[in-house]
């Protein structure tokens, strides 16, 4: 049954079971937070964890800014306020965003006099858009929501051996990481279950956003881990170069925070 969200793009793929901290200045989004979280929430300093789940949707920008000004507009001239997705109907504008895209729980949230937020969120469910609002681009407090269809996570055929084999190669990527002093903060046991270890690995292998998409979109869990497997294989190649060339090194680089 398909499910109304407020929308919420980024420049980061999240993934289920992923936590990111964001930083909410923008007057749309700020909007947005007030409205989810209501009035108790908006004007504390702390909370979301005894009102039951806030819940919104994040989905990737393809194309465009994350950021804009005071007046609404990137640094490319987009508004970030207006995201669509690609087809055959598409407006010529920006952002651009992907049509799949992971509901986001509010876990944590904190609030500035000047009616920023600084949140925690979590990856849910992940969901494909069927229909996206416009919302206003000469209005600073109007924000898209759209209609989604919440996907299932079906396992898929020999998800074991799958799971087995990213392991295998997880475990060689770590290493490799590791003997160039630069292994991630995510090295530790990782979990049985397919579909958990498949966003693990998603979320902690360094690949650039295009590719995490791809993962976040893969139909079910063995299609994932067996994409992720390719990653990993051509990760490690790069790894034990002698040269060490280029690598999106930006997840080694930052601390994490998204800004709206």
């Amino acid at each position: 049954m398909p499910e109304a969200l407020p929308i919420f793009p980024l420049n980061t793929v999240l993934f289920p079971g992923m936590t990111i901290p964001l930083h909410v200045f923008e007057q749309r989004y700020r909007r947005l937070v007030s409205e989810l979280l209501g009035p108790t929430l908006a004007g504390g300093e702390t909370g979301g964890r005894d009102r039951g789940p806030a819940r919104f949707g994040v989905v990737w920008i393809e194309l465009g800014n994350e950021v804009a000004s005071e007046s609404g507009q990137g640094s490319g001239g987009a508004d970030t306020g207006v995201p669509i997705t690609a087809g055959p109907g598409a407006r010529p504008s920006l952002p651009l965003v992907s049509a799949t895209g992971c509901t986001a729980l509010v876990r944590d949230v904190r609030t500035y006099e000047d009616g920023r937020y600084d949140l925690v969120i979590e990856g849910g469910t992940r969901f494909t858009i069927t229909d996206l609002s416009e919302a206003d681009p000469s209005s600073v407090d109007d924000y898209s929501a759209a209609s989604v269809s919440l996907l299932p996570e079906a396992l898929g055929p020999d998800v074991e051996e799958h799971a087995d084999r990213v392991r295998d190669l997880y475990e060689v990527y770590q290493r490799r990481l590791s003997e160039i002093g630069m292994a991630s903060e995510s090295s530790g046991d990782l979990p049985r279950d397919p579909i958990a270890l498949s966003y693990s690995v998603a979320m902690s292998v360094v690949l650039d956003s295009a590719e995490k998409q791809r993962l976040l979109e893969a139909e079910n869990t063995a299609t994932r881990l067996a994409v992720a497997a390719r990653f990993l294989r051509r990760e490690n190649r790069i790894v034990a170069a002698p040269d060490l060339p280029n690598l999106p090194a930006g997840p080694f680089l930052d601390n994490g925070i998204s800004f709206n």
